[in-house]
């Protein structure tokens, strides 16, 4: 019965204890770009090494069924994560009360998201599934709203469960290099990169914001953790009434213009 457990896929667990311990004996790596320097974190590399060794077709006992035991651990890990850094925010509560309306005032990103998204999706020959796909950053609150509108048999569902399992595997890359990128630029203060990690997901939010606090060493890592979790939590909620109220209908509107004679 042991073994049939979670905790009794010993293999697996080594495998990512082992793939941990090489990511952080590599360290962050610093690469300069003109006048920008882009910084690979330990967690991009742990992703890596878990992935090759998953695409290793001789090693069997890291394949599909311990994909989904770790999606399970993940969700567990990420309850441990959130304690964390609640603790730090409130540490922090006076700068984050300071920043006012702009916490939630950021969540309209995914307005914009839809303007510009959607219509080059449907240019480019996409149909209803677009729709799930732009509304916003597709995580778990947007695909149970997707589901509850459209059935989960649906062309919308399709697409936003599509941008949910690529935001799974790319947006924790993304977010760690191009937030940081904007920080050294001067572009936005470390502050403000710190809230836009903050777009609704966990593993993306740490990565980002581990890239905004190496590009912004002298910033207050307390502070920055503050802005970056808080936003977390406003933009999970914020999203599914943003989408049930504006996005979705604003995005119907948009297909129906768009298709319109087609």
């Amino acid at each position: 019965m042991w073994r049939d457990k979670n905790w009794g896929d010993y293999k697996f667990h080594l495998v990512i204890l082992v793939c941990c311990i090489l990511a952080e004996a590599v360290g962050p790596i610093k690469i300069p770009v003109g006048g920008v320097t882009v910084t690979l974190l330990p967690l991009l590399y742990s992703m890596i090494f878990v992935l090759i060794v998953y695409m290793i077709k001789p090693i069997r006992f890291v394949k599909e069924k311990q994909a989904e035991i770790g999606s399970a651990l993940l969700t567990l890990s990420v309850a441990f994560l959130m304690a964390k850094l609640g603790i730090t925010s409130g540490a922090s509560i006076k700068d984050v009360i300071s920043a006012g309306p702009v916490l939630i005032l950021q969540n309209l990103g995914n307005v914009g998201t839809l303007l510009v998204a959607l219509p080059i999706a449907l240019l480019l020959g996409m149909g209803r599934e677009a729709v799930g796909m732009t509304h916003a950053m597709s995580r778990e609150p947007n695909v149970a709203l997707i589901s509850d509108m459209f059935g989960a048999d649906s062309a919308e569902f399709k697409g936003v469960m599509t941008c949910y399992i690529v935001g799974t595997i790319f947006g924790t890359i993304f977010m760690s290099i191009v937030p940081p990128i904007f920080v050294s630029l001067g572009i936005f203060s470390p502050e403000s990169a710190a809230m836009a990690v903050g777009a609704g997901s966990a593993s993306m939010m740490t990565a980002g914001l581990a890239g905004v606090m190496e590009a912004a060493p002298t910033a207050n890592p307390d502070v920055l953790t503050a802005f970056a979790s808080i936003s977390n939590v406003i933009s999970s909620s914020i999203s599914v009434y943003l989408g049930l109220f504006i996005t979705v209908p604003l995005g119907n509107v948009i297909y129906k213009a768009m298709k319109k004679g087609k």
